[in-house]
């Protein structure tokens, strides 16, 4: 009877790995930088940091994490996915007990490398390698569902982490969080597997996909093609790290109170964590073009109608934020989807790094840009207004390189 468990065990064991993808994102990317800035109010307050102080904090995250993207397919061809995801926990678990130490700006910014690290090698490269691995049919779904892990984060943390400072301390919190982050990488690194083969399996595939079986292949594209489709890539990460970033504080300099303008992000988030789900089951069953085109249009009707948050209309403001975060998963399921999709199956691990880079730098950018903007122009509508051209530009780049270098057989 255990022999018989065990063997339907290992030949589902491609939900063993979509769960894994699930609880390693949930730390690399949910605590490291998605749940993270429940601590911000907290930071800053403390004396010497202020709000530059916590703002420099983010940045050297998130610089770290671009940095550290441009290596990270030589980094998982050295350790491959089980070992590398793992120590990218551990990372994050010493970045949070840096923070549990830290009384001045430096040992916070020590810390903030860590969990660059942990962000930009642990997360969403590595779920985009074991799906590419792992499945023959549905990766959609399984970058979905794993790309879920930070977006429950983003729900559950905060709660637990405003508790524990109220309760103890800030730095009790920190050290509460290095463990979770810690014994999660301890059961992804028991459970996880680099290859089907390694359990003498082969990539999963549904049965109704093996019946109407379809070969993906891309034509070849010229450098310039290639050169333009990164800058959508760029244009993407724009406005998925604008959007949500961005959300209360458009809110609140138009004239919505601080509540309202918590909901909005609040909605945004929720919004976006279930549609990562539905965004998988899309691509999966549309293929992505279909796909992509459907979110790339609710994204744009949700930065379309941020653009009129002036008139002070709470409901369409509600609508935008529902829309923006459906638009979101994008960055996700898109960005995992396209780079294996239009990638050269000799060149997809450095291909598939090629995408996050650029994805990332686009977020960079989204990070420092609006605030400019707001001192030079007044407003944040601006940057959204940009937001809105940005996706349409994105949107005609990779539907018309789908269209023009796809070939199927």
């Amino acid at each position: 009877m255990w022999a018989y468990n065990s063997c339907m065990f290992k030949e589902h064991y491609e939900k063993v790995i979509i769960a894994c993808g699930f609880m390693f994102i949930f730390v690399n990317l949910g605590l490291a930088s998605t749940a993270f800035s429940v601590h911000q109010p907290y930071i800053v307050a403390i004396p010497g940091v202020g709000d530059t102080g916590g703002s420099l904090i983010l940045s050297v995250r998130t610089f770290t994490s671009l940095v550290s993207m441009l290596f990270v397919d030589r980094y998982y061809e050295a350790l491959d996915v089980r070992r590398g995801v793992f120590l990218m926990c551990v990372s994050v678990c010493i970045g949070f007990i840096v923070f549990s130490m830290a009384t001045s700006l430096p040992l916070f910014m020590f810390g903030a490398i860590f969990m660059g690290f942990g962000y930009g090698m642990g997360g969403a490269v590595a779920m985009t390698f074991l799906a590419n691995r792992w499945f023959a049919s549905g990766i959609g779904s399984a970058v979905g569902i794993g790309a879920m892990g930070s977006g429950v984060a983003s729900i559950l943390m905060p709660l637990l982490v405003v508790r524990i400072i109220d309760a103890s301390s800030l730095s009790t919190a920190f050290l509460v969080e290095a463990g979770i982050a810690l014994a999660i990488g301890l059961v992804v690194y028991a459970l996880i597997r680099n290859r089907p083969s390694d359990l003498g399996l082969e990539p999963f595939e549904s049965k109704s996909a093996a019946k109407a079986r379809r070969v993906h292949e891309m034509l070849p594209a010229s450098r310039g093609e290639r050169v333009l489709l990164m800058v959508a890539i760029v244009l993407v990460g724009i406005f998925c790290c604008c959007g949500m970033t961005y959300l209360s504080v458009l809110a609140t300099s138009t004239g919505y109170d601080s509540v309202f303008a918590a909901l909005l992000v609040s909605i945004a988030g929720t919004t976006m964590t279930i549609s990562k789900f539905v965004a998988g089951k899309l691509f999966d069953r549309l293929g992505a073009p279909r796909a992509s085109l459907i979110m790339f249009s609710i994204a744009f009707v949700g930065f379309f109608l941020c653009c009129f948050a002036n008139l002070g209309i709470e409901p369409m403001m509600v609508v935008g934020a529902v829309a923006v975060g459906s638009g979101l998963t994008l960055g996700t399921v898109g960005l995992s989807v396209w780079s294996i999709d239009l990638s050269d199956p000799a060149t997809r691990t450095k291909q598939i790094k090629n995408f996050q880079v650029a994805y990332a730098f686009g977020g960079f950018i989204a990070n420092t840009l609006p605030g400019i903007v707001k001192d030079i122009v007044g407003s944040y509508v601006v940057s959204y207004a940009a937001m809105v051209v940005f996706i349409l530009v994105a949107a005609f780049v990779i539907l018309r390189f789908y269209r023009k270098f796809e070939k199927s057989a």
